[in-house]
């Protein structure tokens, strides 16, 4: 008996601090052997952002990693060359579609209206990945030539009703994921930090698509929530392992 709950405690920890559980900039690994330049841990919805942007081509390779409002939710990176809010925003939504991740485009014409339809900015190798309770979708996009710094927007929702990303809530959290992305100095700035408004947003391009280049570096910023609401997710776990193996 004793045996088994040694075992089962171990278990439970092992859990809890597992890599798999541990998302940040710092530990954040992805799958194919991908790597970025550029990462950003942002607080609004603990999100992860990985990025490389390839000035000789335009491109922006990207990684964005959240924890849906629910198992069946959804998470969302978007460009909004307009204003730092969900209204007018491009946006790519990854969720589980019959028991699959797929990513999908839709463009956000205001807060009652989203449609799905190809986005003003040519994206391409899109692809997305769920494991430990979070969902990660990647992409490429091809940028206009001197669009180097705008708005992001990332939100997480709770549901899909035919194949459209249902309203998330509106709580504080969800309505400070936004900032300014800058890719030539390489920070993914949130609300409320420096840096003002973009400078240089010009509107939605049709160019062709470029090639990506993504060389590996040391990432960038500190800690995520992510890592402290998988440790508070899997504490009850621990609780309930040590208690089942006890009596």
């Amino acid at each position: 008996m004793a045996t088994i709950m040694v075992a089962g405690i171990i278990f439970a920890i092992v859990l809890m601090v597992s890599p798999a559980f541990s998302l940040d900039c710092a530990t954040q690994k992805f799958s194919q052997n991908r790597s970025f330049q550029n990462c950003s841990d942002f607080p609004a919805l603990s999100a992860v952002f990985h990025w490389t942007y390839n000035s000789s081509s335009s491109s922006l390779s990207i990684a964005f990693t959240a924890a849906p409002a629910a198992s069946d939710g959804w998470v969302s990176w978007a460009i909004n060359p307009t204003a730092a809010a969900m209204a007018g925003a491009q946006a790519l939504v990854a969720f589980k579609e019959r028991g699959v991740m797929v990513v999908k485009p839709f463009v956000l014409n205001n807060y009652s209206s989203i449609v799905q339809t190809n986005l003003s900015y040519p994206v391409g190798k899109t692809s997305a990945e769920e494991a430990a309770g979070v969902m990660t979708l990647f992409a490429t996009f091809q940028l206009p030539e001197k669009m180097t710094k705008f708005n992001h927007i990332w939100q997480v929702g709770s549901a899909v009703d035919a194949g459209r990303p249902a309203k998330h809530e509106f709580k504080a959290e969800n309505l400070n994921a936004k900032g300014t992305l800058d890719l030539v100095a390489g920070e993914g700035g949130v609300a409320g930090s420096p840096g003002g408004a973009p400078s240089e947003s010009p509107g939605p391009s049709s160019s062709p698509g470029g090639s990506q280049s993504i060389a590996p570096s040391p990432n960038k910023n500190g800690d995520s929530g992510i890592r402290k609401s998988r440790i508070s997710y899997y504490f009850p776990l621990f609780i309930g392992s040590f208690l089942v193996f006890y009596f």
